[in-house]
């Protein structure tokens, strides 16, 4: 009987560490904006002609405080380019963490959504917000770097996205060329977007968790000493 409760004493523990352990992330590439655009852009494109825009840096509001935000310019499509630091290798992250972001915009026309996009060379991996997002309400995305999320991959030279395999999420992971969120919802020129707290991060064991592992452990070793 002794040796009984202190199995199901083990697995309790393990339950416990498992629900902390999950509750606790590293951030790979973070923007806060709480001072400044922190070197993020609007990239348009009209007919196949690019231009770069500074947004505007807004001190006040957001999530909670200090976001971009971009009134569209031109007719053409545009999106919110992050930084140098938003590239490189983030293969730790796969299949064990994501990308998350708080977004708004002031209209929002049927089929246009919130999406995220990572290239790696040619190689185009996106993901999308499903439904529509509704207007002027901060959405709060996280997408994460599993089949959990519908990515979508697409190779170039004319050909059709398709879903994305494990193998290949953590290919273009592998090498991030560069990341755009959305910032075109509207065909034409009426619409203001928002943007705030774009994140790459991983998952870690918390320091709670990593405790109570040691706990479990010592009970699991007196139980096979008795």
């Amino acid at each position: 009987m002794q040796h009984k409760n202190s199995l199901l004493a083990v697995l309790g523990m393990l339950t416990v560490v498992t629900a902390a352990a999950s509750a606790a992330t590293v951030d790979l590439a973070y923007s806060s904006y709480d001072v400044d655009q922190d070197g993020w852009q609007v990239r348009d494109t009209v007919n196949g002609v690019t231009s770069y825009f500074q947004p505007g840096w807004v001190p006040v509001g957001g999530v909670p405080t200090g976001h971009l935000e971009f009134a569209d310019v031109t007719p053409g499509g545009y999106v919110f380019e992050a930084p140098t630091q938003f590239t490189g290798d983030f293969s730790a992250a796969f299949n064990n963490g994501g990308v998350s972001f708080d977004w708004m915009a002031d209209m929002v026309q049927s089929g246009k959504r919130a999406s995220v996009i990572f290239w790696s060379g040619n190689i185009r991996l996106s993901a999308a917000s499903n439904p529509d997002p509704a207007p002027n309400v901060w959405h709060s995305f996280d997408f994460t770097f599993d089949t959990s999320v519908s990515w979508m991959v697409n190779y170039g030279s004319g050909g059709a996205s398709q879903l994305a395999t494990m193998n290949e999420i953590n290919s273009v992971l592998a090498n991030v060329t560069g990341m755009d969120i959305t910032g075109e919802t509207w065909t034409g020129i009426n619409e203001t977007t928002w943007l705030d707290n774009p994140r790459i991060y991983m998952n870690v064991p918390a320091p709670g968790a990593l405790a109570l592992l040691g706990v479990a452990s010592i009970i699991g070793s007196r139980r096979r000493r008795g």
